[in-house]
């Protein structure tokens, strides 16, 4: 499955996301739940300095669901999804109905080691770092 996240796909998406929850709705993905978490990913690679000729390959999966309260002792339908940023674009990749206990994990990008050195340079390049200075132990 990779189906690109764009409004024209928005059917398309729900369509698949139904296909896989059946009857369940309360705690299952919808449309929305992929625009927002490519949406998040998309700012998080931007606030890692990332240029977007650099994001091609970085990864987010989510979690439908959200928190429940601790008194809640039940299990419930949820959905597992994975996207992939494509050269302009994210792509839904992967979407699998669950069953959990408890909070639904929060979302997760996934950098490429290339997309990590940009990150991690870009960030070391806003400071400098001391030497360090032997103190004197006094006897």
């Amino acid at each position: 499955m990779k189906i690109k996240i764009v409004e024209a796909n928005r059917r398309a998406i729900n369509m698949l996301l139904g296909e896989i929850n059946g009857k369940s709705l309360s705690h299952t993905a919808h449309d929305k739940h992929i625009f927002e978490l490519a949406e998040l990913m998309e700012m998080k690679l931007e606030k890692f300095s990332i240029a977007k000729k650099d994001r091609s390959g970085a990864i987010a999966s989510g979690m439908s669901g959200g928190n429940v309260p601790t008194a809640y002792r039940y299990s419930r339908i949820i959905n597992t999804y994975t996207i992939e940023r494509g050269a302009s674009d994210w792509f839904l990749i992967y979407a699998k109905r669950d069953e959990t206990y408890g909070n639904a994990a929060k979302p997760r990008l996934s950098l490429t080691p290339a997309q990590r050195d940009i990150a991690v340079h870009k960030f070391t390049a806003q400071f400098s770092v001391q030497p360090v200075v032997a103190l004197a132990v006094a006897a």
